[in-house]
């Protein structure tokens, strides 16, 4: 199945049990590099996603659930990129050396594009970055009163986009919390911080 990020999100919502009972914790998840806070377990799911560029790459939806309100982290692995873009069957136009470095790059404003897209009104909407690996945020206020709290980056250590998505009813609280709860691992599942290079591109772990 190939899906968008933000389509296989609104197929989900509202589909598990309420849970507000449960705390939140700590989640940890070593193969895909990433840690966040959740109110309950996850639900994984395995989908196709297509990049910006028309490429197909694996990709994984974490979901928990709060009563009606949704938490969920969706990670697509580009690791293979340029493997994959090299595979494909493109015109000459399309076919430039840099086009696979060029998706994973377009990868984090396709996802702030996708959330813009389902409407709403959009009352937070900026750059961002969780220990200096740079992303967006937005907040948008759903014509049913819900409010999503959306966060998007990618990093290029691991070849990874994060994709957060908290979208709670009028009732609760705002969900800052799980958007900016995002950790970044490395290989042996420690929290990694980063700092900006002189030319503001690379990423390379804190001395």
């Amino acid at each position: 199945m190939r899906a968008t990020i933000v389509g296989i999100l609104i197929a989900s919502f509202g589909s598990m049990p309420a849970a507000y009972g449960q705390s939140w914790y700590e989640y940890v998840n070593r193969e895909d590099r990433f840690g966040v806070n959740f109110p309950s377990n996850p639900e994984i799911e395995s989908f196709e996603y297509t990049s910006e560029f028309d490429a197909v790459f694996p990709a994984k939806i974490y979901r928990a659930m709060r009563g009606d309100d949704l938490y969920a982290v969706t990670v697509v692995d580009f690791t293979a990129s340029q493997q994959v873009h090299a595979a494909m069957e493109k015109t000459e136009a399309a076919s430039g050396s840099n086009v696979w470095i060029n998706d994973q790059r377009a990868a984090v404003a396709k996802a702030a594009r996708e959330f813009r897209q389902r409407g709403g009104e959009v009352t937070y909407d900026a750059w961002s970055h969780i220990d200096l690996v740079e992303g967006h945020q937005l907040q948008i206020t759903n014509d049913d009163g819900s409010r999503t709290y959306a966060a998007m980056y990618f990093n290029g250590d691991s070849r990874r986009l994060f994709v957060l998505e908290a979208t709670v009813s009028p009732r609760s609280p705002p969900a800052g919390q799980f958007q900016q709860s995002l950790r970044f691992l490395n290989l042996e599942g420690e929290r990694v911080r980063y700092r900006l290079s002189p030319n503001g591109c690379s990423l390379l772990p804190e001395a």
